[in-house]
């Protein structure tokens, strides 16, 4: 995502002089990883929880504007002259709040801004709205999330929504199609489009899905296209995600396969044992794969 946000600067985009609006948690690792490496100084995070004695002990940086409110009631106080890189990055999934949310900031969003919406790909109710969900069967559960993603999402979609769609593991491709509906409509009065670059799959503790753009004009759009920042190769423009998936390594075979990747390294040259799909997957996240340290305090 980074490189492709430092990217937009060719097509005369500098996120650098953005302000990032984002939840953080007693973490912050989107606020430190956006100011070490986009540059970024004009922080705001928005927390709405129990937690503000510790999100004021754990802020990384003074400069970072702590407000203590859910995002909905932040949206208002938006000025809608000023940029963003608003990342609404929810550890839930889908639900009429989030869907709120991200229609009411995409109206108020200055156009130039970049909107990144991030959602557990998971079909699963609040259990604070249904609180009996988990003494249901299986199947009892699934005909319950059927009746009320058709009653919350149905408007969004094209054709009704499935069994078999509410049935799997992820319902990624229903989230994405209700996410890029409602923003790109929540556009439209403001004759502004979603210029998508980021539809994104990958497991953290849960299945995640995250989606993000540009809010911008044609002008914009042929700005991007020219400056071929578009051909990265993660940037997915529609509705076929970059599913991220990358094995788990040992320091020493981690630097064994950094030392040939580029040359033809198949599973069968390797001294250890994986997998050809997680070996092809490494070497396309090489860049991005973690390194970990294991070490006594």
């Amino acid at each position: 995502m980074i490189e492709i946000l430092l990217g937009l600067s060719r097509a005369g985009f500098n996120v650098m002089d953005y302000r990032y609006l984002g939840f953080g948690s007693p973490y912050y690792v989107d606020f430190v990883m956006f100011h070490k490496y986009l540059f970024m100084r004009r922080m705001v995070c928005v927390e709405w929880g129990e937690v503000e004695r510790r999100m004021r002990f754990n802020k990384p940086f003074r400069f970072i504007k702590l407000e203590l409110k859910s995002m909905a009631a932040h949206i208002p106080n938006i000025n809608a002259r000023q940029k963003l890189l608003a990342w609404l990055d929810y550890d839930r999934s889908l639900d009429l709040e989030m869907v709120r949310d991200m229609g009411d900031i995409a109206t108020r969003l200055a156009p130039k801004s970049i909107l990144i919406i991030t959602v557990d790909a998971r079909p699963m109710l609040p259990k604070d709205d249904f609180p009996d969900r988990d003494s249901l069967s299986s199947s009892g559960r699934e005909r319950l999330t059927l009746g009320v993603y058709r009653n919350w999402f149905g408007a969004y979609v094209e054709g009704p929504i499935e069994r078999e769609m509410v049935s799997r593991f992820h319902v990624s491709p229903l989230f994405y199609e209700v996410i890029v509906e409602r923003i790109r409509r929540s556009l439209a009065p403001r004759e502004l489009q979603f210029l998508q670059f980021f539809n994104y799959f990958y497991s953290d503790g849960a299945p995640m899905l995250t989606v993000g753009g540009l809010i911008g004009t044609s002008e914009d759009a042929q700005a991007l296209a020219q400056s071929g920042v578009l051909n990265h190769r993660f940037v997915r423009r529609g509705k076929d995600y970059l599913e991220i998936s990358v094995p788990p390594l040992t320091m020493r075979e981690k630097n064994w396969l950094d030392s040939r990747l580029y040359g033809k390294v198949r599973s069968s040259d390797l001294r250890f044992e994986l997998e050809d799909e997680l070996l092809q997957n490494y070497c396309r996240f090489y860049k991005e794969y973690p390194t970990y340290l294991e070490t006594l305090l």
